[in-house]
């Protein structure tokens, strides 16, 4: 049974805005720089169902694995873990409210053996929450600054 990790936020912007800045999530301008992930493309086709990613958590002798997007559709975009600690996979989407969007990130995940558990318990979802909270917050001034300026 996959657990769930989640995050939330409501962003003043279009939703075909939004739709084209998650679709680029770990590549886009706005990514922070001081991300604890980063994105390496290892496919060199444009994106698409079955283009992969290495994530790369950025401190010392933490994890990697890779990734591939398994859905993109109007509203979102699905990544399935490959291999490293987790199974599973991860979505981030999207809802028109009428002026405002909401932006989803879920996690469905299992860790995969003991000592993955225990440093995912005790040290990385922390920083995961964190992080990703700090991704989205980036992704929504980034919008709304350009709301802002048209």
């Amino acid at each position: 049974m996959f657990q769930e990790n989640r995050h939330d936020i409501v962003i003043k912007s279009d939703p075909a805005s939004v739709r084209y800045e998650i679709l680029w999530w770990g590549e886009a301008v706005w990514w922070p720089a001081n991300s604890l992930m980063r994105f390496v493309r290892l496919t060199e086709r444009p994106l698409q169902k079955g283009t992969r990613y290495r994530q790369e958590v950025v401190i010392p002798f933490a994890p990697s694995w890779e990734v591939e997007i398994d859905s993109l559709t109007d509203t979102s975009i699905t990544r399935r873990f490959l291999n490293g600690m987790f199974v599973g996979f991860e979505t981030v989407s999207f809802i028109d409210r009428t002026g405002n969007v909401e932006v989803s990130y879920r996690m469905h995940y299992e860790c995969q053996g003991f000592l993955n558990r225990f440093l995912w318990l005790f040290i990385f979802k922390n920083l995961h929450d964190k992080n990703i909270e700090l991704i989205l917050a980036s992704l929504k001034t980034f919008l709304e600054k350009g709301k802002k300026e048209v």
